[in-house]
């Protein structure tokens, strides 16, 4: 493998990161969470995606794709999001976010 190969890694945040449920009872939460798993991925490869991601951090990539996820899913937060990133030379390259979108139970 040579020094200038993409590094692609993994990252857990948890929820809290985003927005933490509050705890109503100790078995009733104030969101409901879908059943199925999504992702949303900014890629370099796409003019949009170049120009989202010129010259940010890892830390900001993480940011963005969180908040653009909650927004295409029309959610509050995304449950136990996980990232998977490809960096080249300390530029991010790709930033993929995989979760469970969650919303606010209606009242």
């Amino acid at each position: 493998m040579s020094a200038c190969s993409p590094k692609v890694s993994t990252r857990t945040l948890n929820a809290y990161t985003s927005v933490a449920p509050k705890i109503v009872s100790y078995n009733e939460l104030t969101m409901d969470l879908d059943d199925e798993p999504i992702t949303y991925t900014i890629d370099i490869s796409t003019e949009s995606g170049r120009m989202k991601l010129n010259n940010l951090s890892l830390d900001e990539a993480c940011d963005l794709v969180l908040v653009e996820a909650i927004m295409s899913n029309k959610c509050a937060t995304i449950f136990q999001p996980q990232y998977t990133h490809l960096l080249k030379g300390g530029k991010v390259l790709r930033i993929t976010l995989y979760g469970y979108p969650a919303r606010y139970k209606k009242q």
